[in-house]
């Protein structure tokens, strides 16, 4: 683990998709990322899904942790 992957789990922690896009790029994960996150925060008017907070989170870490 670098301070690269550490510096990416905390952005990760606060901003998933900043954290994803910081390790893949524009890729098809970042996009997923983005969605779940979008969700979570009220992005499409659904404020009730707030709790899909974790997975946006779970899924950035995971893929910070498995891609390299």
């Amino acid at each position: 683990m670098t301070f690269g992957d550490i510096f990416r789990i905390i952005i990760a922690l606060f901003i998933p998709p900043l954290g994803v896009f910081t390790q893949v790029g524009l890729g098809r994960a970042f996009w997923i990322n983005l969605l779940i996150y979008l969700f979570a925060v009220g992005g499409f008017g659904f404020p009730v899904l707030f709790g899909m907070w974790p997975a946006a989170v779970i899924h950035a870490l995971f893929i910070i942790l498995t891609r390299k």
